[in-house]
């Protein structure tokens, strides 16, 4: 790829970003945020939410055990 093509390919970029309207740029933004994982579980996988399930359950049967 030439710098002429990335050049052009940057342009193109800028302007059609520029063409969308504000509310449409925002609502993209915010559905690719909403879809996002945590960042426990991007760089941990399931074991954080694992051992949160495992921690939840034990203290649920503690306070059912004491009075």
């Amino acid at each position: 790829m030439s710098s002429q093509d990335y050049i052009k390919y940057l342009v193109q970029q800028a302007v059609q970003y520029m063409d969308t309207p504000k509310d449409q740029r925002r609502e993209r933004r915010r559905e690719r945020r909403d879809n996002r994982l945590s960042w426990s579980q991007q760089w941990f996988g399931m074991v954080p939410f694992g051992i949160k399930m495992f921690a939840m359950d034990q203290r649920s049967r503690f306070e059912r055990k004491a009075p």
